[in-house]
Formats: C-alpha cells, structure tokens, sequence
C-alpha cells in the first residue's frame, strides 16, 4: 500500500465526514430551537388573546375558562423567568379591580410581556428601563379604547368561575 497517497485521503475523508455529522447535529438543533421558539409563540400568543377576553366590563365564564386554560398551559413552555413574572401578575390579578392599582398592574404585566419577548429572543433586543405595555378595553357607544388595565373579577377565586369547571 502507498501509505503516502492513502494517508491524506483518509485523513481528508474522516475530516469531511466529521465534519458533515458536526453540521447535520447543529442543524437540527437550530431546527428543533426553531420550532420550539415557535410552540412558544403559539402559546404566549393564546395567552394574550384570552387575556384581552376578560379585561374590562365583557369577562364572560367562558372568556375566564379560556384564560385559566391559557395560564396552566402556558407552564408547560415557558422559562423559568417567564413563569415567575406570569405568578407574580397573577398575583394582582387575585385582587377585585378596584383593588388593584393601575400602574402595578401595569408594571407586572409589561415584565411579564418583556420576559415573554426574551423568552422568544425576539430582535432587535428590548430595553427593559424602557419597555412599556398595558391592555386596552374596547368601549360600548363607538368610544376610543382606553388604557383599562384591570381585569374585572378576580381569576383565581373560583367563585368566580362556573360550577360546572369542578
């Protein structure tokens, strides 16, 4: 055997085939992030749109079942930091909405929406000194929509909810 010629072949074929394997790996990883950067936003997405259900004088039983369906599943997806914020707004929410001051909730739920938004590494990155979000509720007799804030009722008194969830 010409070890001269052969020697290089195979240390240029090990390397070329490492080096698809490295590649392969580390594109399906980026695959899989991808995808689950997607899971993410369908649910933080879901989580939104049942939380826009019950703020204001419109919160309904059914709108409430969407959102506590949307605040359990949103756990099973979230980070850490996402789920501390998400008790912590939950934990205002807790109050009757006279109760509740506007601008803590207000607070709470622009770090919930801005560790949501890291969570989803989403460019170009935030400040959070100067991130701000609220929620808006629509309003009966064509008026504009105003910053509400508060939810009406409280979402973790099961009074609240119908008998019929258990």
């Amino acid at each position: 055997m010409n070890w001269q010629l052969l020697g290089p072949l195979l240390v240029t074929t090990t390397v070329a085939i490492g080096g698809w394997f490295i590649g392969h790996a580390l594109t399906k990883s980026r695959e899989r992030q991808a995808e689950w950067r997607k899971e993410k936003l369908t649910h933080y997405k879901e989580y939104f749109a049942a939380l826009a259900g019950v703020v204001g004088s419109h919160a309904t039983d059914e709108t409430r079942k969407r959102y506590a369906i949307a605040f359990n599943t949103v756990g099973l997806f979230a980070s850490q930091e996402v789920i501390e914020r998400l008790h912590s707004y939950q934990e205002i929410t807790r109050l009757g909405a006279s109760e509740v001051p506007l601008a803590e909730h207000n607070k709470r739920l622009t770090r919930l929406a801005f560790a949501m938004r890291q969570d989803l590494r989403l460019k170009p990155n935030d400040k959070e000194e100067s991130f701000s979000f609220f929620l808006i509720s629509a309003q009966a007799n064509n008026q504009p929509p105003i910053n509400k804030g508060c939810i009406t009722g409280s979402l973790s008194d099961p009074a609240d909810f119908p008998s019929s969830w258990g």
